[in-house]
């Protein structure tokens, strides 16, 4: 099964740059540190600033445990909007292919406004991750979910688990 582990040595890297390496943990310059409790807070708390389909929510206890810093360390406040962006792309290109597969109209263009109007905005420090977004849209536009399954695959699949609603919630 994947993890976040990546994800999470990111968080802890960045995290160690912004601290610096002298003394022990100190916070760079107004940089607030999230222990282990503080950044599985901050990550249900952002959550809800986000869309989220109906047919697909992450099980924010999970992704807390799997992304959070590991004890005795921190992230800087903040990371864990990474994790929500890659959730939220994660859900709806997921959700805009089910609907595309059972021929939703209605949820397939929901979601279709989401990638191409929201999605784009995730990563403001990766023009690559935008440009790719940019590019998924256009090809779920199209009708080619090749570029969806693959962001998908790569970041979601064995990953992020689900809480599953609505009548297609068979997953």
């Amino acid at each position: 099964m994947k993890s976040f582990a990546a994800v999470g040595a990111f968080v802890i890297g960045l995290s160690a740059l912004l601290m610096g390496c002298a003394d022990g943990p100190r916070s760079a310059a107004g940089t607030q540190l999230l222990d282990r409790q503080g950044y599985g807070a901050a990550l249900r708390q952002g959550s809800r600033s986000y869309r989220w389909p109906a047919d697909y929510r992450p099980d924010l206890d999970r992704l807390s445990a799997d992304s959070a810093p590991g004890g005795g360390e921190a992230a800087p406040a903040g990371s864990e909007r990474i994790i929500l962006e890659i959730a939220n792309s994660c859900a709806w290109y997921h959700s805009w292919d089910d609907a595309r597969g059972r021929a939703d109209q209605a949820r397939a263009e929901e979601a279709l406004t989401v990638l191409e109007e929201v999605l784009p905005g995730y990563g403001p420090q990766n023009p690559d991750g935008r440009r790719y977004a940019r590019e998924a849209a256009s090809r779920a536009r199209a009708g080619d979910p090749s570029l969806a399954r693959q962001f998908t695959e790569a970041n979601c699949d064995g990953v992020i688990a689900w809480v599953r609603t609505g009548t297609d919630s068979e997953g």
